[in-house]
């Protein structure tokens, strides 16, 4: 006969831990009421007295507490226990106020497949109004405000409006964000849209929203402490869940206090409050003391713990072997216990993610406070919290800036492919609002070429009057936001089950969805801007047709632009050549057939170079017929690409660098090196890498480089020098690699493109980027902001990686990754805490982190198949966009032009919807002070009008502050 043997419980910190410190006798932070005094409790372990000056004071007949008068000064006691008699000093204890923040963790996965938690997350919301209409004293905290837009869009309006009195009368909180978020993943306008539910809440139900929760990620880049600010949220609880993963007591974090306020660079501040412990208990801080237990679970460790915060360094110690508590044997304690009595306690119903509300909490709560005088439990909101902590603390509370780098962003790794096609939907999606709301204009402005001309209805009389590209764009963040949001798979992500923790590819094909329909939609966007464009840009005279170019970047750029032309515009059989339109020179081009011409529109893939597009501007040219001047592309050296300013040395062997310019150091590791790591642990089990107690280099089991490399392809041209490489590359099945040097575009281009081998061994896959600096200043573009080596940080951020924007600069070096955003600088790390180096540090080195699984759990556990990593050397910028001219367009668009201009620092993101109609254009500052924001519109038929905030509210002031994103309304 069989059984079924049920999966091991996850590992919980054992408790005994504060038992074990507080020893046999133990004076507590536990007071009771007696005949109007108060009197402090000693726990013991054994049947015991206690007496003072030979008067017995208490006595108990087993283990459990004796009272001793309220002390105000260090006394002596004596303490039978057992038979034995103990002299104990006993000192005065501190009168704690725990304010106990019941919510539930949303993490949309992990436990069960995406749509399942978001449905259990509405009826969360159910239960939450019944447990409020039952219980007076009952409070909750709505972390994640996703569910609850949806459960309002869905609830009957009598239940809706429970809902809102409750949230009126402060009984329920809603916070600001939509759900936790790797901010790292985000571009600073997705970023910032996340917000705008909660704004959308505040004005159609009148809610007021001041507090937000980041719950789970170890860290937040500052964006997320400016727009949070920005939107007139004022604090901020995290719950860092550090799994072992992350080690900030190692790197400054014991020096952070609580709460704090995080200052941006704008100076706008956030009060925040942290959870504790090195490896962080998160939000099940409160469940580990009791409270969704019982009442005597609550008597039994709550009072312990306190009198640990009080203190410890950290509430549990060396003795515990739980992944979530645990402290490295041998670690420097330098941390203060807790200064003050004031406690932000969360608490769930269940030591799980996503659990439901309960009526525990609440209960404890009250026949607590009905036993004891201290500690004063509060069932509470964020609000009331940390509204009492501003006023008790005052002046008292510190202040920190900078990034708080999140120590989990490795995990951004686990899935490049989907991760290039998110990235490259942020960058397209911005493009295309800006194409779009040109075309609204231009039709608003009574353009003929507009939609009247192409036998459309009349031209709208307003901005924005095209009412399907916002909605796509909304869209489009909307899964952006989705996939970027931190729950990226389930518990046991190996698993292929139907539910629960094990439905590990279901919850990974519902996530990659996301990604993949982001990338479809930014597509479809752009496809329909160009369409929408083709009708405004006119054929020169004599020309084919006619092409406009646009440049979406802050700075002018000459670089190679490429499109289709379809044979039904030109015929395949016509020769060209393209001409700038403005100046009448002839442009180096480039034409290749179109691949799979089968099954794809017929015509021919041109590329050509288009010089010296102004920021946020345009260039038409014009397809005239003849290759006067142009020459074919011929071989090239197969060692060398040579342009004017740049030249680059190559290896076909390795399919690395051997030189470039002054740039890379030809004494070190070839430049653009793939490097393969493997590690030595086991896969397929969960939060294995939490619970690695002692990391050395025996963990990294084998590091190999690609070689055999046969060069494919190379070829010169008067556009181009390009060389392609295909190598044997250890844990994939094969590395193409192309280098591509633009001429008059003065950067090199790089295309990896790894076949990559699906396997669930632990792996990391680098490429490598020395460059010739010694002891560089480094800089690195995060969202929201550029942070320098030596700027501030909040203590305990991670220092050993990065997830970068678009670019990395060593000194005048910049590296831009398109769609690989995790790097370290100087060496390849152990990834595994405390993340020691396993080369020689390199400090000109900059190593592009593209592929791991170094997590057991919620992240893939394997990645396969082709992607495309693509890099430049000497700086890129969003890639300009070419739109063939529509055969029935007419004369309009300008030969050069300018869409916008700002200040210097100021730059703009996009043109895009209002929220309430028409058009705005999204600005961010780089500059390091308040810049008044001029800005003009010299080739965009609109005048600004009025600014506003990143939620598009108007603002009387109209300088940008440092790091601030801000909107100008267009009319």
């Amino acid at each position: 006969m069989s059984r079924a043997i049920a999966d091991p419980p996850h590992d919980v910190p054992p408790r005994e831990d504060l038992a074990a410190y507080a020893g046999p006798v133990c004076g507590l932070p536990l007071f009771r009421s007696r005949g109007g005094r108060l009197e402090q409790a000693v726990r013991v372990t054994g049947a015991a007295t206690i007496a003072h000056e030979g008067t017995v004071l208490d006595r108990t007949d087993g283990p459990g507490l004796l009272f001793v008068p309220e002390l105000d000064a260090p006394r002596a006691f004596a303490v039978t226990l057992d038979g034995v008699e103990h002299r104990v000093v006993l000192a005065p204890q501190r009168k704690w106020e725990v304010s106990v923040i019941h919510h539930s963790h949303l993490d949309i996965g992990y436990t069960d497949h995406q749509p399942l938690v978001l449905a259990q997350h509405l009826a969360y919301l159910d239960a939450a109004l019944d447990l409020t209409t039952q219980d007076d004293g009952f409070r909750w905290n709505v972390e994640a405000n996703l569910p609850l837009t949806r459960w309002l869009a869905t609830r009957p309006g009598a239940d809706r409006e429970a809902f809102l009195a409750r949230v009126r009368e402060r009984r329920i909180e809603v916070c600001a964000l939509p759900y936790t978020m790797h901010t790292e993943a985000y571009s600073l306008d997705e970023l910032a849209r996340t917000l705008r539910p909660a704004q959308a809440l505040r004005e159609r139900f009148g809610i007021e929203i001041v507090s937000a929760m980041q719950t789970d990620v170890p860290g937040a880049t500052l964006a997320l402490c400016e727009l949070l600010a920005a939107a007139d949220v004022r604090y901020l609880s995290v719950a860092h869940n550090y799994a072992g993963r992350s080690v900030p007591h190692l790197n400054g974090g014991q020096s952070l206090r609580r709460p704090f306020w995080w200052r941006a660079p704008s100076g706008r501040r956030l009060l925040v409050w942290h959870t504790d412990s090195p490896h962080g208990i998160a939000y099940m801080e409160g469940n580990l003391a009791g409270l969704a237990e019982g009442y005597e679970a609550t008597l039994e460790y709550l009072p312990a713990y306190l009198h640990a915060l009080a203190t410890r360094p950290y509430p549990y110690g060396a003795g515990t072997t739980g992944w979530l508590t645990g402290i490295a044997a041998g670690t420097e304690l330098t941390r203060a216990p807790q200064e003050h009595e004031l406690l932000h306690l969360r608490v769930q119903s269940a030591f799980a993610d996503n659990a439901a509300p309960s009526p525990v909490p609440a209960e404890i709560v009250r026949e607590w406070n009905a036993s004891w005088a201290y500690p004063r439990l509060t069932m509470a909101t964020n609000r009331d919290f940390f509204e009492a902590a501003q006023k008790r603390l005052g002046d008292s509370i510190p202040t920190y800036e900078g990034d708080w780098t999140d120590w989990w962003a490795d995990g951004i790794g686990s899935a490049a492919r989907e991760v290039a096609v998110a990235r490259r939907a942020q960058r397209d999606v911005r493009t295309a609002q800006t194409l779009h709301a040109w075309a609204d204009a231009l039709e608003a402005a009574g353009d003929p070429r507009g939609a009247a001309a192409s036998g459309a209805s009349p031209a709208p009389a307003t901005p924005g009057a095209s009412p399907g590209w916002p909605a796509e764009v909304e869209r489009a963040y909307e899964d952006l936001g989705l996939f970027d949001e931190h729950t990226w798979g389930a518990a046991n992500p190996w698993r292929d089950r139907l539910e629960h923790v094990d439905a590990g590819a279901l919850q990974w094909q519902w996530k990659a969805a996301r990604a993949h329909a982001a990338g479809e939609t930014a597509g479809a966007l752009l496809e329909s801007a160009h369409a929408r464009l083709a009708a405004h840009v006119p054929r020169h005279a004599g020309a084919l047709a006619g092409v406009l170019v646009f440049n979406p970047s802050g700075v002018a750029r000459t670089d190679a632009v490429e499109l289709l032309v379809p044979e039904t515009r030109v015929p395949l059989s016509a020769s060209l050549t393209v001409v700038d339109v403005a100046s009448g020179e002839r442009v180096p081009c480039e034409l290749a057939p179109q691949p799979h011409a089968d099954y794809r529109p017929r015509g021919r893939r041109l590329r050509f170079l288009a010089r010296d597009v102004p920021a946020y501007g345009f260039a038409r040219y014009a397809l005239a017929g003849g290759r006067a001047g142009v020459r074919d592309p011929v071989p090239g050296d197969p060692a060398a690409l040579e342009s004017a300013g740049l030249s680059a040395g190559l290896d076909a062997r390795s399919g690395c660098l051997t030189s470039l310019g002054d740039l890379v150091n030809p004494d070190s590791a070839f430049g653009n090196q793939y490097v393969y790591d493997r590690y030595a642990t086991a896969s397929r089990v969960n939060h294995l890498s939490s619970r690695i107690g002692e990391p050395g280099l025996w963990l990294l089991a084998s590091r190999d480089v690609a070689g055999d490399g046969v060069l494919v392809e190379r070829t010169s041209s008067a556009l181009q020098e390009r060389a392609t490489v295909r190598l044997r590359a250890p844990g994939a099945h094969a590395l193409t690699v192309t280098y591509r040097l633009v001429h008059g575009a003065g950067r090199l281009e790089i295309s990896n493109v790894v076949d990559k081998a699906p396997v669930t061994d632990k792996e990391a896959v680098f490429f490598a980027f020395p460059f010739a600096r010694e002891n560089p200043r480094v800089r690195y573009e995060l969202t929201g902001g550029v942070h320098a080596q030596g700027d501030p940080t909040v203590p305990g951020s991670a220092p050993h990686m990065r997830a970068i924007r678009d670019w990395i600069a060593l000194d005048d070096a910049v590296l831009a990754t398109f769609d690989a955003p995790l790097v370290q600088v100087g060496g390849i790390h152990l990834p595994y805490a405390p993340f020691p180096l396993t080369t020689q540090r390199e400090p000109g080195t900059v190593f592009s982190w593209a592929m791991n699984n170094g997590w057991d759990t919620n992240f893939p556990q394997s990645q396969g198949g082709e992607v495309e990593l693509a890099y430049a050397v000497g700086g890129a910028g969003p890639p300009l966009t070419a739109i063939l001219s529509s055969p029935r367009a007419a004369d309009g668009i300008p030969e050069r032009g300018t869409l916008c201009t700002l200040p210097e620092g100021i730059e703009l993101i996009a043109i895009s919807a209002g929220r309430a109609g028409g058009l705005v254009a999204q600005v961010r500052s780089r500059a390091a002070g308040p810049v008044e924001l001029d800005a003009a519109f010299p080739d965009l038929p609109v005048t600004a009008r009025a600014v506003g905030d990143h939620l598009e509210r108007p603002r009387g002031a109209t300088a940008i502050l440092p790091g601030e994103l801000l909107t100008i309304a267009l009319a």
